[in-house]
């Protein structure tokens, strides 16, 4: 029979999408090997264990939100724009399937282990330095740091939100709070000048 072939990208979205769908525990090389239609031979071709074929997959996903997400802070637009762009790219992979955010979804499941703590660690990083870069066209760096951070603590708690009650608002309401930190600090800035 003639080995099925899969590009790399497809194979790493396939099982990225069975991970979070099931939780890394929840997922069988059965349930991965029909998702990418290799077989359970043809996978651990690829990959030798679960374990380092969640990690490509993490690493994958860490890739997606540099290219979708991070990439906007970049953008040549206004500070308020980009950062609601980059908010509002993240709820659109948020939503998928109501699955929330796959690497908290990763560390709540498996973080007591440890096992993929640091690239989870550094990609919440990543968000945290992109939204501070952001903000820091209206706030001193360090306090742009502080507020980034507690942004990704809320809008983590956002998401739990939205998966529990499937209300969308919360993910609204959140993008509208971070962006108007811009109104706020314009405002109070006219006021101390």
């Amino acid at each position: 029979m003639p080995v099925k072939k899969i590009e790399k990208q497809d194979l790493l979205r396939l099982c990225w999408e069975v991970f979070n769908r099931h939780g890394y525990h929840g997922t069988s090389v059965s349930m991965l090997a029909e998702a990418t239609g290799l077989g359970k031979s043809g996978l651990m071709h690829h990959h030798l264990s679960k374990e380092s074929l969640m990690r490509a997959v993490v690493e994958y996903a860490q890739e997606t939100m540099r290219s979708m997400v991070f990439s906007v802070a970049q953008e040549d637009l206004p500070p308020e724009q980009r950062l609601e762009k980059l908010l509002r790219r993240q709820n659109r992979i948020v939503k998928m399937e109501r699955r929330g955010c796959f690497f908290a979804n990763t560390a709540l499941e498996t973080g007591r282990d440890g096992w993929f703590n640091e690239p989870i660690q550094a990609i919440w990083d990543e968000w945290k330095a992109a939204v501070a870069g952001i903000l820091s066209a209206i706030m001193p760096p360090e306090e742009a740091a502080n507020t980034a951070y507690r942004l990704l603590c809320e809008y983590e708690g956002t998401i739990i939100m939205y998966k529990v009650s499937n209300d969308e608002q919360h993910l609204e309401r959140f993008v509208e709070r971070a962006v108007g930190l811009f109104g706020k600090k314009m405002y109070k800035g006219v006021d101390e000048g």
